[in-house]
């Protein structure tokens, strides 16, 4: 499985646990991040993202005038994502609701940031009490996921 993840999620597990996006990269797969979304990022670089595994995405000339000539709900940013993921067949990891729209329309597979943490913790690479500290922490950074996101989150923890 590959993934690409939008500024939203970036972010997130930067402030809160940047070791966790390594951990995602071994346990998942692949995680892919737009070029554009990188230089968006102030605390992110090149150098940051080779440390961790992130593979920086390049879209094509065709790619990235289609996302600034898209007009509608979504960010440059947030089109560019879903094009890369839309082309590539990659899963889009977002907290965004308006970006998941715009993939589940297109059949593109989208993911919140939580559910990547609950794929670690399946695949092994955390306990349960980690993965429940981190998403806890995830929602507190935040500041825009719901607490009845984070008890369906706590629901699941407990479930596996």
């Amino acid at each position: 499985m590959f993934f690409i993840v939008d500024a939203n999620v970036l972010i997130d597990f930067i402030e809160v646990d940047e070791a966790f996006l390594t951990l995602a990269v071994r346990h998942l797969g692949p995680i892919h991040v737009p070029r554009d979304v990188l230089d968006e990022v102030s605390r992110m670089d090149e150098a940051r993202c080779d440390r961790l595994g992130l593979i920086i995405a390049e879209g094509t000339v065709e790619q990235l005038l289609e996302a600034g000539a898209t007009h509608g709900p979504l960010s440059y940013y947030d089109r560019l994502c879903f094009i890369l993921a839309r082309d590539q067949g990659w899963t889009c990891v977002t907290n965004d609701r308006r970006l998941r729209r715009e993939c589940e329309a297109f059949d593109v597979d989208v993911m919140w940031g939580l559910q990547m943490i609950l794929g670690v913790l399946a695949a092994g690479g955390l306990d349960a009490a980690s993965a429940l500290e981190l998403g806890e922490a995830v929602v507190s950074s935040s500041g825009w996921i719901s607490k009845g996101v984070l008890q369906r989150f706590r629901e699941e923890v407990a479930g596996r």
